[in-house]
C-alpha cells in the first residue's frame, strides 16, 4: 500500500499548533522559530513501519519539522529504520538469502608462476635488546 498522505485540514491543524503567538511557525522536533524558512509536515512514526493503514491520519500523527533542523536527520534515520525493517521481514518470510560465493573452475597456473622458486623467509627480528651501555 502506498504512503498515506495528510488531508488539507489535518495538515491546516498541525500548521495551527506549531504556530506560537509572537514568533511565529516554530519546529516541533527542536523548537527553533522557522520564520519563513522551509517546512514539511512529517509522519511522527514512519508510515511504512505503521501495520494497520486502514485508519485515517489526525493531527497526532504529524509534527511541523524545519528542513534543515530536524526533517533532514530523521527522513535520513527513517530510511535506514524502514530498510532494516524490510530486510528482517524478508528474512523472516524466508525469501532472503545470504550472497554466495560465485562457483566456477579456478584458473590455471600459468608456467611464468610454475617455474617460479619461492625465496626463505627471513630471521625474525627480536623485539626487545637490552641495553648494555647503561
Amino acid at each position: 500500500m502506498a504512503r498515506r498522505e495528510f488531508t488539507k485540514t489535518v495538515y491546516a491543524q498541525i500548521v495551527k499548533r506549531a504556530l506560537h503567538p509572537k514568533h511565529g511557525i516554530c519546529c516541533e522536533g527542536c523548537g527553533l522559530v522557522l520564520g519563513a524558512k522551509p517546512y514539511h509536515i512529517d509522519h511522527t512514526i514512519p508510515d511504512a513501519l505503521q501495520n494497520d493503514k486502514s485508519q485515517k491520519l489526525t493531527a497526532a500523527d504529524g509534527k511541523l519539522l524545519g528542513v534543515e533542523c530536524c526533517h533532514a536527520p530523521k527522513t535520513k534515520v527513517d530510511v535506514a529504520v524502514i530498510a532494516e525493517a524490510k530486510r528482517r521481514e524478508a528474512k523472516f518470510l524466508g525469501f532472503a538469502r545470504k550472497a554466495a560465493p560465485i562457483k566456477s573452475a579456478p584458473f590455471p597456473k600459468s608456467e611464468k608462476a610454475a617455474k617460479r622458486v619461492s625465496k626463505p623467509d627471513l630471521p625474525r627480528r627480536p623485539l626487545y635488546q637490552e641495553n648494555s651501555n647503561g
